[in-house]
């Protein structure tokens, strides 16, 4: 796309990531489901939830094949990259042996990352809290932030290797009930919550809802809420309407469902696929895309003990699919009924159409900036193009060589003033030992003061005025100023 660079943007953001995408066809192919069996990961002090995220991830089609060729291709840095594509590669030798890997440096940088010791060594922790800061570590080791502000290092994250996977855009619209006057935000997420919905323990039973789906929850997500105590900056008048959606989906929809400690919660019930709405295009109607389950993340409560985090993943696709858990070390085939029977935590849905980066404001501004500037150099080849050049410039400058003149008797004048010139300067006889080249210049010298006309041999005569004519056996209608003095007779130019 040109020369010019945008700040902080790398080999695995913005238009390089863009270009790499499209040289390795990767831009519209989704990518193979990952048909291995899973290896086990050692439970080293309370890092199961670790280790279920990490099963997660090794089962995201497109992140191991874009971290993979991106590792082939680009030079990686980011300690977090490295130790992801380490541990993937390690995964992959431990299968033959069927030993269990230990995410000893993952684990490590957790621990370095951790602000308020959530994540200390030998700690339990939440998963939902783990994944959401390895993406966004991810995040930053895809990007240069240095100089950059927030909107603009929000933007390049969204247009990064991982900010194509699992980036998505919500936006949110209030719309006030007197005077319909609206406002829309929008913002970045990488992880969808939704809330379960919780009753009441004096609530009767036949009130409650035994069992809820992830449609529902998705559903109630973009459903229309009804706020009286808001109150409108333009009319003054309380009461509005809010509805959030998604602008943009992402490539791999990761869904947080998040259940109060008060009160009952319904049962939670796994879909295997489900087809969620978008916005899009402003100016056309909503679209639907198509999410199929890959992977999930189940917490199961052990009391005052804690809990424990294990994960479900799918090997294969289609007829072909099979379940795996994957539980730290143990790891047993399973069929998709013995899935649904546990309580969702995580759930890991792949998009069956592959969406593109997304494209920044400044990756915009520049390609604008870009056309404007092939645009201005076409029109000046156009105009170089329409002027004369070379030898057409040397014709246009040079005087008229062969001047027509109507009037016989005019040009029967100019023709006997022109012999009587060279009879009496330098009248040629054979055998005079004289140059070519001093003949050839000084015939340019004097036929330089005169009207270029052709000049025509005297029969009459046995003067050889052709070979001082410097046009008289010309057939290339050059001008004198093209002729080279090195040439022993001035027709040989055009030979």
């Amino acid at each position: 796309m040109g020369n010019l660079v945008i700040p902080g943007e790398t080999a695995l953001c913005g238009r390089v990531y863009k270009e790499w995408l499209a040289h390795n066809r990767l831009d519209d192919t989704a990518p193979e489901a990952v048909n291995l069996v899973p290896v086990g990961l050692r439970n080293v002090r309370n890092v199961c939830f670790l280790n279920a995220i990490l099963q997660c991830l090794y089962y995201t089609p497109m992140l191991r094949r874009s971290l993979a060729l991106a590792f082939e291709s680009a030079v990686v840095k980011d300690e977090w990259l490295v130790a992801l594509r380490q541990l993937f590669k390690e995964l992959d030798s431990a299968r033959s042996s069927k030993a269990c890997v230990a995410a000893t440096q993952m684990a490590s940088l957790m621990q370095s990352a951790s602000t308020n010791g959530e994540f200390q060594h030998g700690e339990q922790a939440d998963a939902h809290e783990a994944f959401v800061l390895i993406i966004s570590k991810l995040l930053e080791g895809c990007i240069s932030a240095k100089g950059l502000s927030i909107s603009e290092k929000e933007q390049l994250e969204q247009s990064s290797l991982i900010g194509h996977i699992f980036g998505m855009m919500l936006n949110q619209s209030v719309r006030c009930k007197t005077c319909n006057d609206m406002s829309s935000a929008s913002r970045a997420e990488y992880c969808f919550c939704v809330t379960c919905p919780s009753f009441g323990e004096g609530m009767r039973t036949r009130d409650r809802k035994n069992v809820v789906d992830v449609k529902d929850l998705l559903l109630s997500y973009t459903t229309e809420e009804h706020i009286s105590e808001w109150k409108c900056e333009k009319c003054s008048r309380k009461g509005c309407v809010r509805q959030a959606g998604i602008a943009r989906p992402p490539n791999i929809l990761l869904v947080h469902i998040s259940r109060l400690q008060q009160g009952w919660t319904p049962q939670v019930i796994v879909d295997k696929d489900l087809t969620i709405q978008y916005d899009g295009n402003p100016a056309k109607a909503r679209r639907k895309v198509r999410y199929l389950l890959f992977a999930m993340i189940v917490y199961r409560s052990m009391g005052a003990n804690g809990g424990h985090y294990f994960a479900f993943v799918r090997a294969g696709r289609g007829q072909h699919e099979q379940w795996y858990l994957a539980d730290d070390d143990e790891i047993r085939s399973v069929s998709f009924s013995d899935v649904q029977r546990e309580e969702p935590f995580m759930l890991l849905y792949e998009a069956q159409k592959l969406f593109p980066p997304v494209e920044t404001d400044a990756e915009r501004k520049l390609l604008e900036a870009e056309q404007v500037q092939a645009a201005a150099v076409k029109a000046e080849v156009k105009a170089r193009s329409a002027q004369p050049t070379g030898l057409l410039v040397e014709q246009a400058r040079a005087p008229v060589l062969h001047t027509e003149v109507e009037d016989a008797s005019t040009r029967n004048e100019m023709e006997e003033a022109a012999t009587k010139m060279l009879e009496t300067e330098d009248a040629y006889t054979p055998g005079t030992d004289m140059s070519s080249t001093t003949a050839g210049s000084e015939g340019r010298s004097r036929l330089d003061e005169h009207v270029f006309v052709r000049a025509q041999p005297d029969r009459e005569r046995s003067v050889d005025f052709e070979r001082w004519s410097l046009f008289s056996s010309c057939r290339c209608s050059l001008p004198y100023t093209e002729y080279t003095e090195g040439f022993e007779d001035d027709r040989l130019h055009c030979m």
